[in-house]
């Protein structure tokens, strides 16, 4: 399997690269990418990107790395870094537009997939586009890039494609064709925690079914017991069967694990507000504000904090996880690994 994938790497690399071809140096680095190990691919490329004998080909290899992890500032400066040196080069385009989504700057990414996708079209462009479409709320539009997806690519594609296709469906209100999304990502990849996460959160929790969501994020803990997103999932349906006290449990252990999830804020201050906690639950609706709540889910939590809490206004810039914030993997709800994101909030 590992050498499937990292000749799928490099063969999505031969598309996108407008260079020379990769030295054996830059593939001990890829193929740390492809084996899921990017801190060592960072600390590979850092050795290669000091001194007097610089590689600058080594900067894209560390934007993807940077994305991997979640570190999308650091990924987007590479990226710049690598185009200014490599005018052209499509792979760096690429990486720049992962971390503009990364971002929530969804409208950048969207250009510059597109521009990518004029020059080197594959299943994984098709399916970060979808992406962009998911995140923008526009389902319909994820779809059809969904489906061009699932052509172009293999069968290591296809369990994300279904899974995010169950999602898309949910958000349209069509649990009929979500199920058998779901189901077919499930027989693809049964033991992916983001998966069962998804399904319980899109599939079960978007349509009221919360008991059957419970089991769904139990299994996603199962697979991965530091999933802070099955963790914030499990509590928001804990507190909608009646058990606070457990959900604020659930969504106290998903902070301590990611605390950069605006989603989890929300979570947290709604609870409080109708527990009669509304200093403390304004001051949850505030931090998800600052994370990016708005950018990345729309209006929800601004209209609660004006229903709510009059002293908070609109918050500057959205905050930005620190440069030393442990990536988790599978990241990003709707979070995975985080590169290959999404998932549920």
């Amino acid at each position: 399997m590992r050498c499937f994938l990292l000749f799928s790497t490099l063969l999505l690399s031969a598309l996108l690269f407008a260079q020379a071809p990769p030295t054996k140096k830059e593939l001990k680095a890829k193929a740390y990418i492809t084996k899921g190990k990017p801190y060592k691919a960072i600390a590979l490329s850092d050795d290669h990107l000091t001194g007097k004998t610089a590689e600058p080909a080594f900067y894209v290899i560390r934007a993807e790395a940077y994305n991997m992890i979640g570190e999308h500032i650091k990924a987007e400066q590479d990226a710049r870094r690598s185009m200014a040196a490599f005018p052209g080069s499509t792979e760096a385009l690429f990486q720049l537009a992962i971390a503009e989504q990364g971002s929530a700057r969804n409208d950048s990414a969207l250009i510059h997939l597109q521009q990518v996708l004029s020059k080197a079209p594959s299943a994984e462009v098709h399916y970060r586009l979808a992406l962009t479409h998911q995140q923008r709320r526009d389902h319909a539009a994820a779809l059809e890039d969904l489906e061009r997806a699932a052509q172009l690519g293999g069968a290591t594609d296809r369990a994300r494609v279904e899974r995010m296709r169950g999602e898309c469906h949910a958000m349209l209100g069509d649990s009929a064709r979500s199920r058998e999304a779901f189901d077919s990502a499930m027989a693809i990849s049964p033991r992916d925690p983001v998966i069962w996460n998804s399904r319980g959160f899109f599939r079960y929790a978007t349509f009221g079914e919360h008991a059957r969501a419970l089991v769904d994020y139990d299994q996603a803990i199962k697979f991965n017991p530091n999933y802070s997103f099955a963790f914030n999932n499990r509590g928001w349906s804990l507190y909608k069967l009646g058990d606070t006290e457990k959900a604020m449990q659930n969504i106290i252990l998903a902070e301590r694990k990611k605390p950069f999830n605006p989603y989890l804020y929300r979570n947290k201050g709604i609870i409080k507000i109708e527990q009669g906690d509304i200093a403390g639950g304004c001051a949850a609706l505030r931090q998800a504000l600052e994370q990016g709540f708005t950018e990345q889910f729309g209006p929800e939590v601004m209209d609660l904090a004006a229903r709510h809490c009059p002293a908070v206004n609109a918050p500057a810039a959205p905050a930005t996880p620190p440069a030393n914030a442990p990536g988790n993997a599978p990241s990003n709800a709707p979070g995975q690994q985080p590169a290959k994101r999404t998932n549920a909030p």
